[in-house]
């Protein structure tokens, strides 16, 4: 697929555990970078509290808090290559 996708994310956060698994099925694990909030205060005060939040190369937040699948693919299906039919 060749998207990067970044995951804010803080150890012991089960819904970070949850969003992760969805974003790896629908992303690939390949492509995920996750980015522990608690390691940067900066991080910490813009992420801390809505974490999961996960977002394209661009910044472009695609989803947060409790993840939905459904958001995440509609996310992909919008970003695939169009074919031309010619």
């Amino acid at each position: 697929m060749g998207v990067s996708i970044r995951i804010y994310t803080r150890q012991g956060c089960p819904l970070c555990d949850a969003g992760i698994a969805l974003a790896g099925q629908v992303f690939g694990s390949a492509n995920l970078e996750l980015i522990d909030v608690d390691l940067d205060l900066v991080l910490l005060q813009e992420y801390g509290d809505r974490v999961p939040v996960i977002e394209d190369a661009k910044g472009t937040t695609i989803d947060e808090g409790i993840i939905d699948k459904n958001v995440l693919q509609d996310y992909a299906r919008d970003r695939k290559p169009k074919t031309d039919d010619r």
